[in-house]
Formats: structure tokens, sequence, C-alpha cells
């Protein structure tokens, strides 16, 4: 996925486990990716919050609301994924919003319907495993063990 459309060569690059925070009842996991540096820096993800918070519904009523996020940012511009779980614990949905460094937070819906790039989709793949392992297969879900299990690294 790029801004400009230009097609992109992959190598790793350096994800970053975020800490978790309060937003309007939801509680938002985060992740950091970019590919030129270790991290994104604060303006970035200062950014990134505002597409969280205009993305995500109502929180719900007497159940957890928990949703994560994922910015990366390119030589092109920024992107970030809003993603939350639904009431019934097993479907995942999501919103890819996009930027350029010129228009930082003016975020635009993702053309066609792109949900995310292979760098994106290691914390998205992570964030389905810990869910079910801690959220949706046990009898007894584990919030804290959920909010608690992140990955990090060079994907």
């Amino acid at each position: 996925m790029t801004v400009g459309e230009r097609p992109l060569v992959y190598a790793p690059r350096a994800m970053v486990a975020l800490a978790p925070y309060s937003l309007r009842g939801w509680t938002v996991k985060g992740y950091g990716i970019s590919a030129g540096r270790p991290r994104p820096p604060r303006r970035v993800l200062d950014a990134a919050r505002v597409a969280v918070e205009h993305t995500l519904p109502a929180a719900y009523d007497h159940e957890p609301s928990c949703a994560f996020s994922v910015v990366h940012e390119d030589d092109d511009g920024c992107y970030v994924v809003v993603a939350w779980w639904s009431r019934n614990k097993v479907i995942l949905h999501s919103r890819t919003w996009l930027c350029g460094w010129d228009d930082l937070p003016a975020w635009t819906p993702a053309p066609a319907h792109a949900t995310a790039c292979v760098w994106e989709l290691a914390a998205i793949a992570h964030e389905r495993d810990a869910w079910v392992r801690h959220v949706a297969a046990p009898a007894t879900p584990d919030l804290d063990a959920y909010l608690a299990s992140s990955r990090a690294g060079v994907f």
C-alpha cells in the first residue's frame, strides 16, 4: 500500500509495541513501524491517535471494549490501521487511513479497500492469536493477559 502508488520492495522493518491507553471507554493497544528509523516519532504517534479517535465507535456497555492500532511511517507518508473487536468476541472490524508528510494528521481512507501491508500484518496476526488465546477461547477471559501480550522485533 502506498500513498503515491509506487511499487515497494519488501525488506524487514522494526516494529515496536506501544503502551496501551484508554480512549472514550476503549482500551487501545498499539504498534509502531518505521521504514527508516527504530520507531515512529512522537508527532506521528500523536497524529495516529486522531485517526483512532475518529474511527472507534461508542464503547460497549458492560463489556470490555478492546482495540489496537498499527502506525506505520514510510518515505511517502504514514498509515494507520485501526481495529476493534466486536461484542461477540470473534469479529475484528478495521479501518485503514493514510496521509502525506505535509498534511499530518489529515487522514484519508485507504484507497481500493486496502486493509494492511505485509509489515502491518505481523501485528494483526499477533493480535488475532493473543485475542483467541486470552479472550475468545477461555471460559473465563483474561483481558489483563491479552493487554500484556505484544510483539516487537524486526519483521
